[in-house]
């Protein structure tokens, strides 16, 4: 019994040296790795401070959130930088992000290098759907002068699905631009509101574009559907 008992012993701290051995390493290895890259945010060269985010977007620890905020946020960044921190901040879906979103999003001081960022910024906030500035925020940018923005505010706030954005996006029917059309189509099916169904009858009776007829259709038979099935 005590042979027995002294075998299973060593076996038990022979796994745990084993898990020791994996682990500190691992753990110092990451360390590294992780202070390497927040050095590279410093380099000189964009594509390096390119790598580097993309490096924190895969390592989702407490600090990923922070260190992306300041990438977004830094002035003077260059925007294929800045734009890839907003996409990763909105895939974190971390509440913390939100009120630099919107600010990068109002103000222009922060989006006019390039009319993606706030486009980019646009698709970042549809992934937080209990947060009424942002649905605001985004009613707001179906009017945008920029044609990205417009678009991407729109698929955001049929990604969230707010019925408060519905009025806005009836309007967005009327616009003459087919890939706004067919965005606020597929939001308004996203959403599922019926007050749509008059307004997308029109537009699959009487459209111009046979793509949008056709898209119009298609969701007028699943809000069918849905009817028949409720």
């Amino acid at each position: 019994m005590v042979h027995r008992y002294k075998e299973s012993y060593t076996i038990a701290l022979m796994c745990f040296f084993i898990v020791f051995l994996i682990i500190v390493p691992y753990k110092i290895i990451e360390a590294e790795d992780f202070n390497k890259i927040k050095a590279d945010l410093d380099d000189r060269d964009w594509n390096i401070r390119l790598a580097a985010v993309e490096k924190i977007g895969k390592l989702k620890n407490e600090e990923t959130v922070n260190l992306l905020m300041q990438v977004a946020d830094e002035p003077g960044e260059y925007w294929p930088v800045k734009i890839k921190a907003i996409q990763l901040l909105g895939e974190t879906a971390n509440p913390e992000a939100v009120t630099l979103l919107l600010l990068i999003f109002n103000d222009p001081f922060r989006n006019d290098e390039c009319p993606s960022i706030k486009s980019y910024t646009a698709i970042a906030l549809g992934n937080f759907r209990d947060e009424p500035k942002v649905v605001d925020t985004l009613i707001g940018g179906v009017d945008d002068r920029e044609l990205l923005t417009r678009e991407a505010s729109i698929q955001s706030l049929g990604k969230i699905g707010s019925p408060k954005a519905v009025s806005y996006l009836l309007q967005a029917l009327k616009e003459e631009n087919i890939t706004i059309k067919l965005s606020a189509i597929k939001a308004l099916e996203n959403i599922g509101d019926p007050q749509a169904i008059p307004h997308l009858k029109r537009i699959a009776e009487t459209d111009s574009d046979p793509v949008v007829k056709s898209r119009a259709k298609t969701v007028l038979d699943n809000f069918r559907h849905i009817k028949e099935h409720n």
